[in-house]
């Protein structure tokens, strides 16, 4: 109990003042596993991916991850994408012709990608782990109009969770405490600028060194419980619950040249929080096959409201999926991804764990319609 207050008080204390003059976004990896469900199991996560969703989910069993790696592109996997991409990286296009490629690709899905890697223990009532993610997106009607945006952030996460009985009712409360440095483009970059240099062997140029990047340390609250009783879970979860930090400005040729990035400043910044809920199905046949379903919110209260008056409007708020595993080894994945379908499917070989996924997401003012699609892939070695 005394653990359980000291966290209740460092979130109180962030709470009281979360506020500030400009909001951001969180920053999450694209897991596979979660992507190929429709962006679910974020509520009910347990292990490393609790790092990113429920911190109830550090009640679970203890996991040890030495390395978890993923990446992502927001790509969609078609051959003649594909086709496009290989041709260019061979060199075996004019520069036009590359031009109205990846001018193509941006417009009809924007284009980019990310990765993530991190280690930690997760389980038994403790979440302790550090994470690095890095995500960056192009957008915009032509190449030579399209603007960047890229987001960075490291995390040094502490948790804990205390599981409950009341016979046949289950049930886990978790916190945690992150220590997180954000470093963003300052505005948006044009993809041209590091398109080009790209295409010319160049990772570092003068145009390059000119961005302009914007970042800062703070501190941030993830809490959440989960209900199981029998094959019925139910879960509610609040991330990114942050104190105010600040963030300096800086270019990428002043980091290069100090190797150092700046560390505060006088514009104010907050993440902003994120309410989920979700309920899940977990069935057992024995020891060949178990199967999941999960159906998870965001913002439920708009959601609840929102299905009242007009439901297919609510579905841009809903995340479904569906997880078959046959022999603990192999595990396919479905869902719909605010109204978009998504699959999946991993390999675990004990220690060592592959997973992968098609998504598709909805994104504001990019892909209008079919919404945004990509890939991702994520491998994992865990004890």
């Amino acid at each position: 109990m005394k653990r359980a207050f000291f966290v209740a008080v460092c979130a109180i204390i962030l709470a009281t003042n979360a506020f500030a003059q400009t909001s951001l976004s969180g920053l999450s990896p694209k897991e596979a596993r979660s992507m190929g469900m429709g962006g679910s199991f974020k509520v009910f996560a347990t292990g490393y991916q609790a790092f990113f969703g429920n911190p109830a989910g550090f009640s679970g069993p203890g996991t040890l991850t030495l390395a978890d790696i993923a990446t992502w592109a927001y790509l969609r996997p078609s051959p003649a994408n594909i086709r496009d991409l290989v041709e260019i990286g061979l060199g075996e296009v004019t520069q036009a012709e590359t031009e109205a490629s990846l001018g193509r690709l941006i417009a009809e899905n924007g284009f980019g990608g990310g990765a993530s890697v991190g280690m930690g223990w997760s389980g038994k009532g403790l979440g302790l782990g550090l994470t690095m993610i890095s995500d960056s997106l192009a957008t915009g009607a032509s190449y030579s109009d399209s603007l960047t945006t890229v987001r960075s952030q490291v995390n040094g996460i502490f948790g804990m969770a205390w599981p409950l009985e009341f016979g046949p009712l289950k049930m886990s409360f978790g916190a945690d405490v992150r220590v997180f440095y954000r470093l963003d483009s300052s505005g948006d970059w044009p993809f041209s600028t590091l398109a080009s240099a790209m295409l010319n062997g160049q990772s570092y140029s003068a145009d390059i060194a000119a961005l302009s990047v914007k970042g800062g340390y703070g501190l941030a609250v993830d809490t959440g419980a989960t209900v199981v009783l029998g094959p019925l879970s139910a879960g509610v979860m609040i991330r990114d619950y942050g104190y105010k930090f600040f963030m300096g400005n800086s270019t990428v040729g002043d980091i290069m040249d100090t190797f150092s990035a700046p560390l505060d400043g006088s514009d104010e910044y907050a993440l902003e929080p994120i309410y989920t809920a979700g309920l899940g199905l977990n069935f057992k046949n024995g020891s060949a096959l178990a199967y999941s379903f999960y159906a998870e919110a965001d913002d439920p209260m708009n959601f609840l409201s929102e299905a009242t008056v007009d439901f297919e409007s609510s579905l841009d708020l809903l995340h479904v999926g569906a997880e078959l595993k046959i022999l603990h080894f192999l595990a396919l994945r479905a869902g719909f991804n605010e109204g978009l379908v998504s699959i999946g499917a991993g390999l675990d070989f004990a220690l060592f764990e592959v997973d992968m996924a098609a998504f598709s997401e909805k994104i504001t003012g990019v892909a209008e319609g079919s919404g945004r699609s990509g890939i991702a892939l994520q491998a994992a070695v865990r004890f």
